[in-house]
């Protein structure tokens, strides 16, 4: 299926995460999102304050999402309620990394436990919370048991992955770094079976609008901001991609 222009900028997650990241690169980054009509901006806790005041002073209506525990998803449980129910004073929403190594060591009643108490703390402050799944570490049947639990959790989102995955353990399995169709696809149809209101967002290696376009349709989910989301910080680059395809 295509879109148009307005429909996929409304879908994005504009991302700012490197550790280099000024306060002057995030008002560059707010800006373009309410420029480009993007929902939201993704950026390190660190931003928050400047980022609440600057949106809030300038009446933008893009909401501000905070990765936490990212990007490895380590942190002891406890630690990670914390940082949920702290953040969530300055967030509208929350992107947190599972607990990736304990999904490595089997520990699934661990990992289950873990997401449901972050789901719950960010819905007791009315947050929305996308979990992310970090695609390119786990295998196949590791994948079905986690998007299950994260299904089941009622996250409002399960995501994709950081963006700031190694390459040469992924390759060792079989995988490959970003956001992968097939991975989208699977996401979609376990979702059918436990949660069919999540959301999918999708992140990592997203640089043209046939990227986003693929894994939109690959999600089955609507182009719209409550069920779909990308997380990209090329999003100049579609949105001049879109714009020079819409004149010609």
């Amino acid at each position: 299926m295509e879109y148009d222009l307005k429909t996929i900028m409304s879908l994005v997650d504009h991302s700012g995460l490197k550790a280099f990241a000024s306060e002057n690169d995030i008002k560059q980054l707010i800006d373009e999102a309410n420029e480009f009509g993007n929902v939201a901006v993704c950026i390190e806790p660190v931003h928050l304050d400047f980022a609440r005041k600057y949106v809030d002073k300038n009446k933008f209506k893009v909401k501000i999402d905070a990765v936490l525990d990212f990007p490895l998803g380590a942190s002891f449980t406890a630690a990670r309620e914390k940082l949920v129910e702290l953040y969530a004073k300055k967030a509208d929403e929350i992107d947190i990394v599972s607990p990736v190594a304990l999904v490595k060591s089997g520990k699934f009643d661990e990992v289950e436990a873990d997401i449901k108490k972050l789901v719950k703390a960010a819905h007791a402050n009315k947050k929305i919370i996308k979990v992310i799944v970090e695609d390119a570490y786990t295998t196949r049947e590791e994948k079905e048991k986690l998007y299950e639990i994260v299904c089941k959790s009622k996250a409002d989102f399960i995501k994709t992955g950081t963006g700031f995955e190694e390459k040469e353990y992924p390759q060792s399995i079989g995988n490959k770094t970003g956001a992968q169709v097939e991975n989208v696809k699977l996401m979609a149809d376990i979702a059918d079976k436990f949660n069919p209101n999540i959301g999918i967002k999708v992140a990592g290696g997203i640089h043209t609008y046939e990227d986003a376009r693929d894994l939109l349709d690959a999600s089955r989910r609507p182009a719209t901001p409550d069920k779909f989301r990308i997380g990209a910080s090329g999003t100049r680059k579609i949105r001049d991609e879109l714009l020079q395809r819409d004149s010609s």
